[in-house]
């Protein structure tokens, strides 16, 4: 591979020529629930979930010393581009539950971003790596990375988002976490140089574009997400929401079916031409709507109950992809579905109360779905698959591209990602080299 340019800025070796340390420094988004301007974010999201993001809150711009290297299989990186997932939207704006279970594989504090784009700050022989290479980052933290020899039964089958040993540290240190972006002492991509494993860390194929390949990681996400549904015989595909992950999914289903149709919920007009875009069809959000088009494509009859709202009897779509996961989500994905039909779930939507007799009317298969690692034990890596599909999709992919903020303009950045339906917002993306 290439270097995608020719010059790099590296910071100082955090050892000097007299062998004493140097204090490497650099800028970084850090998340501190600990902060005392912590009740005052989270009285304000209660009103507006981005009214967090005005004032003074637990996401603050640092400068922070850059850690040692965990290890000689860790490389030095300079991040170059970083995506605003929803979840890092979700923590900012503080609209997490507070039971979350996830909260226990978390350690603050942190710096967030693990939609990664980078180039390698150092030149690895070993490895056949020059110093400038553009590389996309697996964010997720197994075994391997964690040192040890013998792998967990998940990592050992590829699938590092459920290694068993997620609550202990690492090489770098005590914080535990899942991947890049939650673990203290080893910092994601929301700063300006990290640390990766080499396992970790995937080339960019030749042409394909920064900003483009930000969209490698929830692009591989949805690929483990259409992986996860079985083959159905005939019938089409819903799938609910058209941001980031729902154009994703889209993408994928396409990719594995292009005989069947694939049908697109979206909330707003500027949608539409990224789902049509993709070969798929979009629809009107609206509940009732979705359903009455399952119902009409699939030949359904329409139940109407004494309150809420229709759904599909008899028939319907035998498989709906989630990329929202809120109760209301859940509930249309039933009501649209036919019997024995599955679910898949992506997206993380905040508890509430949810109609799911269907579930047990319909006989639904619920499955969710976490992360991504390889299609299987010695299989591809799904972020390389991904990689792939983004170079021959580009011109159709770029149109989600639609905001790119130097870091030091995070509250813009985050408060667009939080409100789409004001920004337009599909990719907002963080530019983390000052130039």
């Amino acid at each position: 591979m290439r270097p995608i340019y020719h010059q790099i800025v590296i910071l100082p070796s955090s050892v000097n020529e007299g062998g004493s340390q140097e204090v490497v420094r650099m800028l970084a988004l850090v998340f501190d629930p600990s902060s005392a301007r912590l009740p005052l974010a989270g009285a304000l999201s209660r009103i507006r979930p981005w009214l967090s993001l005005v004032g003074p809150g637990p996401l603050s711009l640092r400068e922070v010393e850059e850690g040692p290297r965990p290890g000689r299989d860790w490389v030095r990186l300079e991040v170059l581009r970083t995506g605003v997932c929803g979840s890092d939207v979700k923590q900012a704006t503080l609209q997490a539950s507070s039971d979350n279970p996830l909260s226990a594989l978390i350690s603050f504090p942190h710096v967030p971003g693990h939609e990664i784009v980078a180039a390698v700050a150092e030149s690895r022989a070993d490895l056949g790596w020059e110093q400038g290479l553009g590389v996309a980052v697996d964010p997720w933290l197994g075994c391997v990375a964690r040192g040890y020899r013998n792998p967990c039964p998940a990592c050992r089958a590829g699938f590092p988002p459920h290694c068993a040993r997620v609550l202990n540290g690492g090489p770098w240190g005590s914080g535990h976490g899942m991947h890049l972006g939650t673990v203290r002492g080893l910092p994601g991509g929301f700063s300006q140089f990290i640390w990766a494993h080499r396992s970790q860390i995937h080339p960019l194929p030749d042409g394909l574009a920064l900003g483009v390949a930000v969209l490698a990681d929830p692009l591989a996400v949805a690929l483990h997400a259409v992986a996860r549904a079985p083959d159905f015989g005939g019938g089409a595909v819903l799938v609910i929401g058209a941001g980031t992950i729902g154009l994703s999914l889209a993408l994928a289903a396409r990719t594995r079916w292009p005989q069947r149709r694939v049908f697109v919920t979206c909330a707003w007009d500027r949608q539409r031409s990224l789902v049509a875009g993709l070969g798929a069809v979009p629809l009107p959000s609206g509940p009732e709507s979705v359903v009455r088009a399952m119902s009409e494509i699939s030949g359904a009859a329409l139940a109407r109950p004494w309150r809420g709202g229709p759904w599909a009897l008899g028939a319907g779509t035998p498989l709906v992809l989630d990329s929202i996961g809120a109760p209301a989500t859940m509930e249309l994905a039933l009501r649209a579905l036919e019997p024995g039909g599955t679910v898949v779930t992506v997206g993380v939507g905040r508890p509430a109360r949810a109609e799911t007799t269907l579930t047990y009317y319909k006989e639904a298969r619920i499955l969710g779905s976490n992360g991504y690692g390889s299609s299987g034990p010695g299989g591809p890596h799904l972020l390389d698959s991904a990689l792939r599909l983004l170079t021959e999709r580009a011109d159709q992919v770029s149109s989600w591209l639609t905001h790119l903020v130097p870091i030091r303009g995070w509250r813009e950045a985050f408060t667009a990602a939080a409100r789409p339906d004001r920004s337009g917002a599909i990719k907002v993306t963080l530019s983390l080299r000052e130039e």
